[in-house]
């Protein structure tokens, strides 16, 4: 084999690696965390069964995180003065 021919042989398998995992990649975010195919449909699935009790804990949590909050602003130059 030439020089041109080990570069387009070299090209091509780099070429088809690339594709294999733009492939592969596609596939994982179509299927979700499942791993089933239809990864949307199985997650709004699970969103809406337990959409009932989750706003009220979520409430409660907001709530407490901002009564955690100091009262005035970030100054970001603090220690730089």
């Amino acid at each position: 084999m030439g020089e041109p021919m080990r570069f387009a042989v070299a090209r091509f398998i780099v070429a088809t690696f690339v594709i294999a995992m733009l492939i592969g990649s596609a596939y994982a975010q179509a299927t979700g965390s499942g791993g089933s195919g239809g990864g949307r449909k199985q997650h709004q699935q699970k969103a809406d069964k337990t959409g009932v009790q989750k706003p009220k804990a979520d409430d409660k949590a907001y709530n407490a995180a901002l009564k955690g909050l100091p009262d005035k602003p970030f100054d970001p130059w603090h220690g730089a003065r």
